[in-house]
């Protein structure tokens, strides 16, 4: 628990209590969430579920200029994206830009063959997507879904790959290894 002064207006009411707004709450978790990359989770995961930009928490943060904590505020809404849909997916796009890899598009939407697919992060110069397969990847029928998705990428000219939740929580470094290697098979420089 922390505890500080605040503007009303940074404030609301659910179930008669009183709560912070979704875009204080993640200028707060900015600041005192316990890594860099659980601070740029929180903003994502708030800024996807509310519907706002990075801009109104650093409108927020120029509001509260030098207020305790808010040294990597900069950095960590640099990185920021609120069309993030999964801390999965933040976790290895955060932690790709930490390796000096570019930055990838976040849920890009490829056309083919009379559909519309979304990647969770992607090189479209290069037709490079990353996918982040949770738990829910494991049912059968969301397998089968990915594998004639899959079908239709690579006959488009994609690369998929994907990653799960054991590598992406305790082997970034691998995630970083897979897609640079990728990266340079492809002419990029990185």
């Amino acid at each position: 628990m922390r505890r500080g002064q605040l503007d009303p207006a940074e404030t609301t009411w659910r179930r008669g209590c009183r709560l912070t707004t979704p875009v204080r709450t993640a200028f707060d978790l900015a600041r005192w969430a316990p890594t860099l990359v659980e601070k740029v989770v929180a903003v994502d995961a708030l800024a996807y579920r509310h519907r706002f930009t990075v801009d109104v928490v650093r409108e927020l943060a120029r509001r509260h200029f030098g207020v305790h904590g808010s040294a990597d505020l900069p950095r960590v809404l640099a990185l920021a994206n609120p069309l993030a849909e999964s801390p999965m997916e933040t976790r290895i796009r955060v932690a790709l830009v930490l390796a000096g890899l570019p930055v990838p598009a976040v849920q890009h939407r490829v056309r083919g063959f009379g559909r519309s697919h979304r990647l969770d992060l992607a090189y479209p110069d290069v037709l490079l997507a990353i996918e982040y397969d949770g738990a829910n990847h494991l049912d059968p029928g969301r397998a089968r879904r990915d594998l004639a998705r899959e079908a239709v990428l690579t006959r488009l000219g994609w690369t998929v790959l994907r990653f799960d939740a054991h590598t992406v929580l305790h082997d970034p470094d691998r995630v970083v290894a897979v897609v640079r290697a990728e990266l340079r098979r492809r002419g990029v420089d990185c």
